[in-house]
């Protein structure tokens, strides 16, 4: 028998013992995460953008540096986002500055951090140190955590709550016979802060209430006082934002109405995972599918590697509800409710997928008997990223707008009595964080896209008044994707009657070498024009769709030569006017084509589209206003040769050969030598 003295002795020999033999097994544990991290510090610095602020960032951009009420009255009554993000940006650009680099170096910093907790909550729900360093390694190699990473948006910051949620409920559950009161407080907040940065995170907050309610029934009911409080608690934190939001309608026009299928959703909530905001070629989808697989095998794995430990199940649990919750959640949203489909709303995934593909790889590596196995794991886990990543680099960004290029050339070329158009008044943050030097209106003035919204002629012609002075020489329109709201492209036209069509296009889509997703134009007003109104009623009626349907009472032709144009790339147009007036029976199969022809009739260029643009049927014109059906030609300006004459023609017929084509020549041009 030992006495407790030499029990005593024993236990704190080896005590002593277990401290040596586990002190490199500490240093490991610290310096592998700290090597990791400053790998993802260097991945983020390698990374960081240094394009311009696309629309939807200069939303955050603009709120960042406006007063606490324009941010409170942004997220209440404007926009469906959360405001936290709003609210921390604010913050941290009082500190380091409202640069495009400084925004960006906010969800940097996010990034990391939420880089930092994958490792934490990958070491956790594996039981593995291998899991970790894998799930951080999968997850900063995907080309969703850079998007994250490079916006000046929530997501980053919701990666990184998400996963801290995590971690805190994962401890919050490790015991559950008593209620630990400062752990419990302490996921409440995080988990709060996730659900005001993002709305789907409620989506990641479902998925933990399974995770918790398996947990409950493991354990046979205990733990169920401790299930009744974190929902309570959330409810509680959460009621001020819902009645500060009452009575409000969540949609507010800011998305079409429909339903998107089943595997369109699929294809496009995993495949921004994998790729982040990319237009996916062949290839980045069948790496996309190919991850899919990938996590079904990783899942199945897994599961088979734990039967004879029921307890690791918990993992398991966590992270497929986490891919499973969010995913049903929102494809049933947009196959049944609206069809507002974007990728980066299943950002709740981005972890999880990490986290099961980390799960079946570390079950792999634990089978695998030699250390040549187990490195090469570790091998193809960096094989195939490096293969995402160079399909990442090769795909073209699915939103790009260079609205900083466009703001620089009219800080540098637009005059003091100058006045700018806005396609859609959204564009306003965009004026306001680039700090436009001239007058600006929006074309319409809504400050967030409405789809029920489509401006018509008076709104559109009151809202240019507002700012245009007899001393204004000039007119800059600029554009974005904005015919949503403006359908008949007004923005363009009021300009082009005011100049007669001449113009100078500094940025858009033709525009050789500075191709952008933004339309930089500048108007030169011509002198001595009427009211736009009055000289389109002045029309004399040109022709009728018989017998009663909608009468095309005028029209304008402007031509427009680029006075750069050097090569074959460059474009010139042919602008065409055509003003409507409706009639008493819609016809919706009455389509218009413009034509340009040579003297030889050879075509030169042609568009088709219906009397007023394609989303702007003849059910929503408005009786008694002239309603305009707009079209742009344009054509390699070498097509044409100086001193020909070359026709402009109009023909209106019936998509299913019911009615009589009727056709017009509009205008006979010859281009400058």
């Amino acid at each position: 028998m030992f006495t407790r003295m030499g029990q005593a002795r024993i236990i704190a020999a080896m005590s002593h013992s277990n401290s040596k033999n586990n002190a490199p097994n500490r240093n490991t544990r610290l310096w592998i995460p700290t090597l990791l991290l400053f790998g993802v510090f260097l991945w983020l610095a390698v990374n960081f953008p240094h394009e311009s602020l696309w629309y939807d960032e200069t939303v955050n951009a603009y709120l960042a540096s406006s007063s606490w009420s324009t941010i409170w009255d942004w997220s209440r009554n404007i926009d469906n986002q959360m405001p936290l993000h709003f609210w921390l940006l604010k913050l941290w650009v009082g500190v380091v500055g409202q640069s495009e680099f400084s925004l960006r170096l906010f969800s940097a910093f996010c990034a990391w951090l939420a880089a930092a907790g994958i490792y934490a909550l990958g070491n956790r729900v594996t039981g593995k140190m291998i899991g970790g360093v894998l799930a951080l390694v999968i997850l900063a190699g995907s080309g969703s955590f850079l998007y994250a990473a490079g916006e000046v948006r929530t997501y980053a910051l919701a990666l990184a709550l998400l996963i801290f949620s995590c971690l805190l409920l994962w401890a919050l559950w490790r015991d559950i016979e008593r209620i630990r009161w400062k752990l419990w407080g302490a996921y409440l907040i995080v988990t709060l802060l996730m659900v005001y940065a993002h709305y789907t995170a409620w989506l990641g907050v479902a998925a933990q209430g399974i995770f918790v309610g398996v947990r409950v029934l493991q354990a046979r009911g205990r733990g169920f006082k401790q299930a009744v409080l974190i929902p309570a608690g959330l409810a509680l934190g959460f009621a001020p934002w819902l009645i500060a939001l009452a009575g409000r309608d969540f949609n507010a026009g800011t998305a079409f109405y429909g339903e998107v299928s089943w595997r369109t959703a699929f294809e496009a909530y995993t495949g921004f995972a994998a790729f982040g905001q990319k237009i996916l070629d062949d290839p980045a989808r069948q790496m996309a599918w190919g991850m899919v697989a990938a996590t079904g095998i990783a899942a199945l794995v897994w599961l088979m590697g734990k039967k004879k430990d029921k307890t690791a199940y918990r993992g398991f649990i966590l992270a497929v509800a986490l891919v499973v919750v969010p995913l049903a959640g929102l494809i049933f949203s947009v196959n049944q409710i609206e069809g507002k489909l974007s990728g980066r709303h299943a950002w709740v995934i981005w972890p999880a997928i990490a986290l099961i593909l980390a799960g079946g790889l570390s079950q792999i590596y634990d089978w695998l008997p030699n250390r040549v196995g187990k490195a090469g794991v570790l091998v193809v886990v960096v094989i195939t990223l490096g293969l995402m990543a160079r399909i990442d680099a090769a795909l073209q960004d699915e939103y790009t707008g260079d609205f900083r290029r466009a703001f620089e050339i009219l800080q540098r070329e637009a005059d003091p009595d100058d006045i700018l158009i806005l396609q859609d008044g959204t564009l306003f943050t965009a004026a306001e964080y680039y700090d436009a030097p001239i007058p600006y209106t929006g074309i319409p003035r809504d400050k967030l896209t409405d789809v029920s919204h489509e401006v018509e002629f008076f709104e559109a012609v009151d809202s240019l008044a507002l700012i245009l002075t007899p001393q204004t020489q000039h007119i800059w329109v600029l554009a974005w994707q904005g015919n949503t709201m403006d359908p008949t492209m007004l923005a363009f036209a009021l300009p082009e009657y005011l100049s007669d069509g001449q113009r100078r296009v500094w940025m858009g889509p033709t525009v050789p070498d500075v191709y952008s997703e933004v339309t930089l134009v500048e108007y030169r007003i011509a002198e001595g024009k009427e009211s736009l109104f009055d000289h389109i009623v002045a029309y004399p009626g040109i022709l009728r769709v018989q017998p009663d349907g909608p009468a095309l009472l005028g029209f304008e032709v402007y031509t427009s030569f680029d006075e750069r144009a050097e090569n074959d790339t460059d474009f010139c147009s042919v602008m065409v006017h055509t003003w409507w007036w409706r009639g008493d029976t819609d016809y919706p199969t009455t389509m218009m084509s413009i034509s340009l022809l040579d003297a030889e009739e050879k075509r030169i260029a042609q568009r088709d589209q219906p009397l007023a643009g394609y989303t702007f049927g003849q059910e929503k014109w408005t009786p008694y206003v002239p309603t305009l059906g707009r079209v742009e030609l344009q054509y390699p300006c070498a097509m044409l040769v100086g001193g020909q004459e070359y026709d402009v023609w109009l023909a209106v017929y019936d998509l299913n050969a019911e009615k009589e084509t009727q056709t017009y020549l509009l205008k006979t041009f010859s281009p400058p030598h």
